[in-house]
């Protein structure tokens, strides 16, 4: 994973984590396994783009990558994401020291560092889209679950 950002932790399938296949646009920033991405906006909705800063419910999410994306500075590629709502995510928390039972269940949105680094704003629940379903207070990680009204996919 890029940067120590998300991973799948349960998808209950079985052992297999299916990823769908999504388009990038050239000359967009390269996105890497663990980002976390939305759907493109204006005149490009078919693409999918890195998730910003304080992305809460106002983006359409569609998963964490699961591959690096292969788009150039004057090519298209595509990325690989896992993005099925029901899957398990873990990351890491904003602040850890605020992991307790008192957060769970809330909705809460994603900080994005200046560096890039993707972590859940554990104490945002403004327009939150990311439902805290447990967490790790030795490990330092967080497990989420997209808000289902939030997300979309290919099927």
């Amino acid at each position: 994973m890029s940067r120590g950002d998300f991973d799948v932790v349960d998808p209950k399938l079985s052992g297999s984590t299916p990823a769908a296949k999504y388009k990038t646009k050239a000359g967009n920033t390269a996105i890497k396994a663990g980002e976390w991405v939305v759907r493109g906006t204006a005149g490009d909705i078919e693409y999918v783009v890195l998730a910003a800063n304080g992305s809460s419910n106002t983006s359409s999410y569609i998963g964490v990558a699961a591959s690096n994306d292969t788009n150039t500075a004057s090519l298209d590629g595509e990325i690989f994401v896992f993005d099925n709502p029901d899957y398990l995510f873990r990351g890491r928390p904003s602040t850890a020291g605020n992991l307790a039972t008192s957060i769970l269940n809330n909705q809460v949105t994603l900080d994005v560092s200046g560096a890039g680094l993707m972590t859940i704003d554990e104490d945002d629940t403004t327009n939150g889209t990311f439902i805290i379903r447990g967490f790790d207070t030795s490990a330092g990680t967080i497990d989420v679950q997209m808000a289902a009204a939030d997300h979309i996919s290919q099927g």
